[in-house]
């Protein structure tokens, strides 16, 4: 497995200088907090993990500092300017792993939750499915959703727009690599439905995993605490 963390977005540099990723929750910072209570972190080595940063004095410094300490020989990438959403700046990551094979999980690390969710087993005992997707549930525009059709199987994801009760907790997990890149592809050969104010956001691949004749299972989460809101 490979872990994949876009930080590029212009909330990453706060307006005082600090950063999103070195916020206190509970005595840690965020984003060593969040990565750490996801129930796949130990089974995913440092170096198989992937940052994509702003190139920034104050990324370069968190890079070469609290996260290289954190997760010694990960890939990070700086970015020069802002990309079109995180489906793209994922590619950044992606671009830096040799395992084309095992699955991808984009966690764009925002969202603290409990869950005892093990992707790989998941994986291994649904050849069909081809994305996972941790929900919880909620009605509040701020999030994506995915919906269900009456036999429980998935049927559409939406970015901002409540189409269910199933909000997206902001983690992301494809079967392999080809999957995702088909399913980006699929974003942009349908760019004016699989886009929310001109940006890629990563759920609505899963809209792309569909037109590859895969599966996508929901997975529910508990203990949800939004980041963007608590420390808001």
């Amino acid at each position: 497995m490979r872990v994949i963390v876009p930080l590029a977005g212009p909330d990453f540099i706060r307006d005082d200088g600090t950063l999103k990723a070195q916020i206190n929750l509970g005595g840690e910072p965020l984003l060593r907090r969040v990565l750490t209570s996801r129930p796949w972190a130990e089974a995913v080595a440092a170096e198989n993990h992937s940052f994509i940063l702003l190139d920034a004095p104050e990324t370069r410094a968190f890079a070469t500092g609290p996260l290289d300490k954190w997760y010694p020989g990960a890939s990070v990438t700086f970015l020069s300017c802002y990309t079109r959403g995180a489906a793209l700046s994922a590619l950044a990551g992606i671009a830096t792993g040799a395992d084309t094979a095992g699955p991808i999980i984009v966690d764009l690390a925002d969202i603290m939750y409990s869950s005892t969710l093990d992707p790989a087993t998941v994986f291994a005992a649904n050849p069909d499915c081809g994305g996972i997707a941790l929900t919880f549930k909620d009605d509040n525009p701020a999030y994506s959703y995915l919906r269900l059709d009456a036999f429980g199987v998935f049927s559409e994801a939406a970015e901002k727009r409540v189409i269910s009760e199933h909000a997206s907790a902001g983690t992301y997990m494809f079967r392999n690599l080809p999957i995702y890149l088909r399913a980006l592809a699929h974003g942009l050969e349908n760019e004016e439905t699989q886009t929310f104010r001109n940006l890629f956001f990563v759920c609505p691949l899963f809209n792309g995993v569909k037109d590859q004749g895969k599966g996508v299972l929901l997975e529910s989460v508990t203990d949800v605490t939004d980041i963007k809101v608590e420390t808001s």
